[in-house]
Order: C-alpha cells, then sequence, then structure tokens
C-alpha cells in the first residue's frame, strides 16, 4: 500500500535501498497488447485448459499436444491473461516462444519490467477492474477500461524486479509448505484407512478426524 506525502506516491512498506516516489502510470504506457496471429505447429500451444489457475505453471508438457491452431504468437517473458473469466485467474508468465489459443491478452512490457508487469495483472486492484466485465454467460475483461487505468508503479525497473523477485520466492515457499502438508494429511489418511480397513464404516470417520487435526500432526 502507498500513500501520499507532499504529492508523492511512497510505499509504506519497500525493499531496502530504494526512495524514490512511485509513479500512477497508465496500463497502456506500460504494455503493449500483441495481437499477431499464428499457427505454427512447431510453436507450442498454450490453452486455458493447460494451465494451473493461479500457479502460473502448466498441468502437462505441452509438447506432447499436437499443434496447429490458430492464436497470438508470444516470446519468452510476455504475459498471458485470460480474458474470459478473469476470477478464474489463467494467467502465465512463459519462458518459451509459442502460441496463445483462446480468449487470451498477450502482454508485452514496454516501459516496465516484465516480471512486475505479471505480478501487477494479479493484483486486487487489476482484478477488480477485470473483473467489471461484459457479457453474462461468458464475462470478458474489457481492455478499454483495463488499458485506461491507472496504477501505481515504481519509476526504478531495479525496484520493479526486486519486488516481482520477492514474490516469486514467497510463492515457491508457499507451495513447499502445501506440499509438505498434503503429503502428511496423506500419510494419515493410508495409516487409517489400514487400520479401520478401507470397507470398515467407521474408516472415512477416522480419515474425516484425522484430516481436521492434521494440521498440528508433529513428526
Amino acid at each position: 500500500m502507498a500513500e501520499q506525502h507532499e504529492k508523492a506516491l511512497v510505499p509504506q512498506i519497500r525493499f531496502a535501498g530504494f526512495t524514490d516516489p512511485w509513479e500512477q502510470r497508465k496500463l497502456s504506457d506500460l504494455t503493449d497488447r500483441v495481437s499477431i496471429q499464428s499457427s505454427d505447429s512447431d510453436l507450442p500451444q498454450v490453452e486455458y485448459e493447460d494451465i494451473i489457475p493461479g500457479e502460473d505453471a502448466l498441468n502437462k508438457d505441452l509438447r506432447d499436444k499436437k499443434g496447429g491452431k490458430t492464436g497470438i504468437k508470444f516470446y519468452a517473458g510476455d504475459v498471458l491473461y485470460g480474458k474470459l473469466r478473469p476470477y478464474l485467474m489463467n494467467w502465465l508468465y512463459p519462458q518459451f516462444n509459442g502460441v496463445a489459443v483462446g480468449d487470451f491478452w498477450v502482454l508485452r512490457a514496454t516501459e516496465c519490467d516484465s516480471s512486475f508487469l505479471y505480478r501487477l495483472v494479479q493484483t486486487g486492484s487489476f482484478q477488480r477492474l477485470a473483473n467489471v466485465s461484459s457479457g453474462s454467460k461468458m464475462p470478458r475483461a474489457d481492455w478499454n477500461l483495463i488499458s485506461q487505468s491507472f496504477f501505481a508503479v515504481p519509476a526504478d525497473h531495479a525496484e520493479q524486479k526486486a519486488i516481482a523477485k520477492g514474490l516469486a520466492e514467497l510463492d515457491t515457499l508457499i507451495t513447499l509448505h502445501q506440499r509438505k502438508y498434503c503429503g502428511v494429511a496423506s500419510w494419515m489418511l493410508g495409516v487409517a484407512l489400514v487400520r479401520l480397513g478401507s470397507e470398515s464404516d467407521g474408516a472415512f470417520g477416522e480419515a474425516e478426524r484425522v484430516l481436521q487435526h492434521g494440521i498440528g500432526f508433529r513428526g
């Protein structure tokens, strides 16, 4: 969060070494929306179904998919943002060239760091605007609205990169803890089922009890 101090936008919390005020920048001044079409079958193709929502990760090896569909060509470092039902959080920061098939915006950073742009589209302010969408059955984010909206951005690209790097490291830490907990919960569930017998009516009640209290487990 940032406060106005004598008309300067200064974050309350920031990385050490950065003192310059932030700026209010229009999104269209920070990025270009790419629209060049391609059906190159040699390029990996990304669709909604390939993305793990909100995790900047794919759920499959794209080399196993058949190519040839038409979409928007992107390059490594572009930001893919799913504009259809934006609350589904279908976004990706690919480190490879490919084709985005379906309702994607392909955003190419021009006046900001691309890793910071990827984090910007995940912010609450961006998402609130994205979900002020057109259409009821198939709601889509409105580019005319979002592109003309202003966002607080560090003037120093080094600070942009530091923020993006810090958030990426935090995401990794959260994922590791989630996997650790899921592994413990799965082990405890297995113990409960073996002990009570998978056909026993009591097994599922015991499993539920174990999972409810699993967060307090100590190895």
